[in-house]
């Protein structure tokens, strides 16, 4: 009876490494434009409304590391009510990254939390040198929120090397780093 078991185990193993390996290479689903959403600005400039379309921006082959940093910062500072900046950065996400972080629903929970909330609708940044080799990325970025206070945070990149985005520059991961260290010994 254990050969038995252990057949149907190994059996089991193997069907769900295949399951996982077919939903990876399949991941993830673009959303199609019609899907996209739009929010509405008004303001008391001059010209008193306008349409976001952060949400409609997604990888591709064309983007540098750069720019692919560039939009997200300019999304999440421009982020509204419907949160299209915010849509824009899981847009970006890399596959892998998104399968940890579910979906977008759980993602905009997950930027308002205290240690990203800093990163909407921030007021200014300034960039470190970005470090680049052939298929990572890494670019330090301190922003100043309304507040004046200051958020260091390190953006991660890779080119994707399979699937849909395949030779894209994709967002794996986002850390805020402390700016303040501990004294010890004192």
């Amino acid at each position: 009876m254990k050969g038995l078991d252990s057949t149907v185990d190994k059996v089991l193993l193997a069907v769900g490494i295949l399951l996982l390996l077919v939903f990876l290479w399949t991941m993830p689903v673009v959303p199609e434009q019609g899907n996209a959403r739009y929010a509405n600005q008004v303001s008391a400039e001059p010209n008193p409304s306008s349409t976001s379309s952060w949400s409609y921006l997604k990888p591709s082959k064309g983007l540098s590391p750069h720019d692919v940093v560039q939009i997200q910062l300019k999304a999440l500072q421009q982020n509204d009510g419907s949160d299209s900046g915010i849509i824009t950065v899981f847009n970006f996400s890399s596959p892998i990254s998104k399968i940890s972080m579910g979906p977008i629903e759980h993602f905009r929970l997950m930027v308002r939390d205290p240690v990203y909330k800093p990163m909407l609708n921030f007021k200014s940044y300034k960039k470190g040198n970005m470090v680049v080799n052939d298929k990572t990325a890494y670019q330090l970025v301190v922003l100043t929120t309304p507040q004046n206070e200051q958020a260091t945070y390190l953006f991660m990149l890779a080119r994707q090397t399979r699937g849909y985005y395949k030779g894209c520059w994709m967002t794996v991961g986002v850390v805020r780093l402390q700016t303040e260290r501990p004294v010890y010994g004192a």
